[in-house]
């Protein structure tokens, strides 16, 4: 059996499809629908950090070197990152903590500890 005459078959068959999708695709993108014609172009954002960040993305690379934008990411990274929240404060020593813990320093275990010392 010839095996090239079924792998052209295929070769052509793909290639026929992969054509008949990019005119698809070509063809549809000109024309919105007509959900798109019906909402407006441009919802104000409630927050104004979201239109910051909105104006920062439509600037393109000129919002690399935009002091403003600069501060609008670092402000987005903070809330992101949850740093914006109160961090807890050191744990205050409670009551059972304070019957455990000794109230005289603990003797000395370093080095020089372990060496007996001569008069």
């Amino acid at each position: 059996m010839n095996i090239r005459l079924p792998a052209r078959i295929g070769a052509f068959a793909c290639l026929g499809v992969a054509v008949a999708m990019a005119a698809r695709a070509l063809r549809g993108t000109s024309q919105p629908t007509e959900a798109a014609r019906s909402r407006p172009e441009t919802v104000a954002p409630a927050d104004p950090l979201e239109a910051r960040l909105r104006r920062c993305q439509q600037a393109g690379e000129a919002a690399g070197s935009d002091r403003d934008c600069l501060a609008a990411w670092a402000e987005n990274r903070r809330r992101f990152l949850g740093l914006d929240r109160a961090r807890p404060a050191e744990p205050a020593s409670s009551p059972v903590m304070d019957q455990v813990a000794p109230s005289a320093p603990a003797p000395d275990t370093g080095p020089a500890a372990a060496q007996p010392q001569e008069h």
